[in-house]
């Protein structure tokens, strides 16, 4: 018998039971199998992935296709994780804080979360452009506890030169500190430029990639530079009808 004959043989006489079959061999049965095999761990792979990533509404929609106890384990996970995600975005708001209450809402509170306080004072316009800047931040960033609070009342004899400021707290340490709209951008401070101030002292968690003001700043750079050379250029004319007169 040639290698073709023997081996169909030997399947023979394996489907009868006269024969064991080789460890190594790999018979067409075989081959199926694996393939089949290969295939439905794949798909399974793809279907684990996509219940991985189902809202509650979608796994409700699967309930026909899907084994029921595997579904009820994908609804727990998730409503746990919006648990988990609604404890933790749980502010919300610019909260109106006085002196009695500091420890309690400031201190003690940012044991568990970042604590961003502004003091201010009525009459001083800033203050009130700051206000208006940050309450949009406090409804974006729930999981960051803002208050605000009079100057007075949180550092008494605080000077007004300092007002508005911004102070970060966490772990019950001061982290960051802003005296007046200054380092923000002055009067044309915008809501981005305190967003990115409280991003980078890791007040907030916003997906900013870089400061609003850089190219900004780079502009500043180049028109201070190309004023500068126009000056210097007049300054050279000028000179140069005083030598004529001279002459």
């Amino acid at each position: 018998h040639d290698m073709g004959e023997a081996t169909e043989w030997d399947d023979i006489l394996v489907k009868h039971g006269i024969k064991e079959p080789s460890a190594d061999a790999i018979t067409e049965e075989k081959l199926i199998n694996m393939l089949v095999g290969s295939a439905e761990a794949y798909e399974s792979r793809k279907k684990t992935e996509h219940l991985e990533r189902a809202s509650l509404d979608e796994l409700d929609e699967f309930e026909d296709d899907e084994d029921e106890k595997v579904l009820a384990e994908y609804r727990k996970k998730r409503i746990e994780e919006m648990k988990a995600a609604a404890s933790k975005n749980k502010y919300g708001q610019l909260l109106h804080i006085s002196e009695p209450e500091y420890q309690r809402e400031v201190t003690d509170a940012s044991n568990d979360v970042h604590v961003v306080v502004f003091l201010h004072k009525a009459g001083i316009p800033q203050c009130q452009l700051l206000e208006q800047k940050l309450k949009p931040l406090a409804e974006k960033f729930k999981a960051t506890k803002f208050v605000k609070i009079r100057s007075e009342e949180a550092i008494h004899n605080y000077p007004d030169r300092n007002l508005p400021t911004i102070l970060v707290y966490y772990q019950t340490q001061i982290t960051k500190t802003i005296i007046t709209l200054a380092p923000l951008g002055g009067d044309s401070v915008q809501t981005s430029d305190i967003e990115w101030a409280l991003k980078t002292c890791g007040a907030i968690d916003s997906d900013m990639e870089e400061d609003p003001r850089r190219k900004q700043k780079e502009g500043g750079v180049n028109m201070v530079r190309g004023y500068v050379g126009r000056r210097d250029t007049t300054k050279q004319d000028s000179d140069d009808e005083d030598d004529d007169e001279d002459n």
